[in-house]
């Protein structure tokens, strides 16, 4: 299908779902395959693993060592994308990444870790598959610092891997997606069924750079009524051009969903994995030891112990608990939670009671002292007592001590403090999300600004942080949920209402867009109906919606 001259270059198979990108892409591995080259296949859909059966699914296919997924050799994590790499690029094994059952965040880092350490390690020819390379070259604005590192590598892997022996097969259903530093990267162009006008205007960006219009124009003219597995390969600098269709592929369909009635698999191919999993395993316990944000997490826990396993002082005098429990407070108030002060002050106010109560059990006592030879009890003055509100129960989020006239720290601060002191390093538009706010609202500023001016948080709005005397400030918190977590938080926010439903639909979609009229349909609301564009807006004001003709959830969700 596509000549052996332009598999050593860059190929970006291109066409929308259905068009059968992935199975033209099968049959350009199971050719290399054959001719004992080294593969390795990016697999976010997890339908790949066919590669280890015969077409009938009753033998053998091809020994490939697959990380991750259902029917992986190896679980993965988010910390094994560098070990990976150093055992494909310095081995002689086929292999699949299969990262369907990771969330995106911990996509987004396995593979930024995998292409770097490919990069580095990588020594003769290499074919690296990328199937829905849009996922990991993404068009458009990165708001996400780790989603810009891997998108730096994927652009990075295209313009210079070729000299470092990789040649990458890229596929994508939505060309528009794709980043243009990586897409023009590839020499040749596999076009396939595409209808959509900008996914047409990004191949035909492609095409234009090929400097002949009448090739371009007979792709273009036909790309909306190409028949599954049909497409046009043009490579211009081997001055090849043709139509062509793919071959039946010789390996298990798994691309396609299995009937009902299917009969079980038995052929899997047998692979050695005793060396590939003592070195991974080894590598990715490493990772973890020294990941900043485990040990965050960790010294985070250590803190909240220490809350609750705070000893009473009553082994002491009066006085000496006062003085204990006051220099306790001032050598850790920096570096504790404000629980820890608001413990303090309850000690210091519990002790000055009973100080009190013993000064005036002393001025009873004198008072029954004889005078003038009499033993009659005589008032004496005794000092006031403040009477101070019980502390809070150790289970309500506190608060800082408060200065006169200040401000206490609730709503929506506390929130966007909350969100910064669990995962360092948010966007205004991603904070935003997370506490419930519009970052572009007045709002939103005001709480900013504050946080800023009291020294609680820190860096500009593409990326901001935490202090360690916002920290203090915030004191405990409870924990808001990440990626799908955080789409269950919302959903139950929103309750049984028209908003929660237009939410649900966009997530059950994602990352497909989809139209308005798509969306109504699917949420059971008119799309024209003022009720929609209600629920819509309050969507949009929580930021959980993403774009304007064609709409999908936000990637914070997932």
């Amino acid at each position: 299908m596509i000549p052996d001259k332009a598999l050593q270059q860059h190929v970006a198979i291109l066409g929308k779902t259905g068009a059968g990108k992935s199975y033209c892409a099968r049959g350009i591995v199971e050719s290399l395959l054959d001719q004992q080259h080294r593969v390795c296949v990016i697999d976010p859909k997890g339908d790949w693993w066919g590669l280890r059966l015969s077409a009938t699914g009753k033998s053998a296919g091809y020994p490939v060592v697959i990380f991750g997924g259902a029917h992986g050799d190896l679980p993965i994590n988010a910390h094994a994308g560098g070990s990976i790499a150093e055992l494909v690029a310095t081995g002689n094994r086929p292999t699949i990444l299969d990262l369907s059952e990771l969330t995106m965040g911990e996509r987004t880092r396995l593979f930024m870790d995998f292409a770097a350490g490919l990069f580095r390690h990588n020594k003769g020819p290499l074919w690296l598959v990328i199937d829905e390379v849009h996922n990991f070259a993404p068009q458009g604005k990165v708001l996400d610092p780790d989603a810009g590192k891997m998108l730096h590598w994927a652009n990075r892997l295209a313009s210079e891997g070729r000299g470092k022996g990789i040649q990458i097969i890229m596929a994508s259903q939505r060309p528009q997606k794709v980043h243009k530093d990586t897409l023009t990267c590839a020499e040749t162009l596999v076009a396939m069924r595409v209808v959509h006008n900008l996914d047409r205007a990004a191949l035909k960006e492609w095409m234009d750079g090929a400097g002949d219009k009448g090739k371009a124009a007979a792709v273009l003219n036909s790309l909306a009524g190409m028949p599954r597995g049909e497409a046009w390969v043009w490579s211009p600098e081997l001055g090849y051009f043709e139509r062509v269709k793919s071959p039946k592929i010789r390996t298990y369909d798994s691309m396609s969903p299995a009937p009902p009635d299917a009969t079980p698999l038995k052929g899997w191919a047998e692979v050695n994995l005793d060396d590939v999993r003592t070195k991974l395993a080894d590598v990715v316990k490493e990772a973890e030891a020294n990941d900043p944000r485990l040990l965050k997490k960790e010294i985070a826990d250590l803190k909240k112990e220490l809350n609750y396993s705070r000893a009473r002082p009553d082994q002491f005098t009066v006085q000496q608990e006062v003085q204990k429990a006051v220099r306790e407070a001032e050598n850790n108030w920096r570096r504790q939670h404000v629980a820890e002060i608001t413990e303090r002050d309850r000690i210091i106010r519990d002790l000055s009671g009973r100080m009190g109560k013993a000064a005036g059990k002393a001025g009873e006592l004198a008072a029954m002292l004889h005078v003038n030879g009499e033993a009659t009890p005589r008032p004496i003055p005794v000092p006031a007592k403040t009477v101070s509100k019980p502390a809070p129960s150790i289970n309500v989020p506190r608060t800082t001590v408060q200065k006169p006239g200040e401000q206490p720290i609730g709503g929506g601060l506390r929130r966007m403090m909350a969100a910064l002191a669990q995962r360092p390093g948010l966007s205004a538009r991603q904070l935003g999300v997370r506490s419930g706010l519009s970052s572009s609202s007045g709002t939103f500023s005001t709480y900013l600004a504050r946080g800023r001016t009291e020294g609680w948080i820190s860096g500009d709005r593409s990326r901001m942080e935490l202090t360690p005397v916002g920290a203090s400030a915030l004191g405990d918190y409870d924990p808001l949920p990440e990626g799908p977590e955080l789409a269950a938080y919302w959903l139950g926010e929103l309750g049984d209402s028209g908003a929660a439903r237009i939410l649900r639909a966009l997530i059950e979609a994602y990352p497909e867009a989809l139209t308005k009229e798509a969306l109504g349909e699917r949420a059971g609301l008119s799309a024209g109906s003022g009720t929609f564009g209600t629920y819509l807006s309050k969507l949009r004001t929580l930021e959980l919606v993403e774009g304007r003709s064609e709409l999908k959830a936000s990637e914070e969700l997932f």
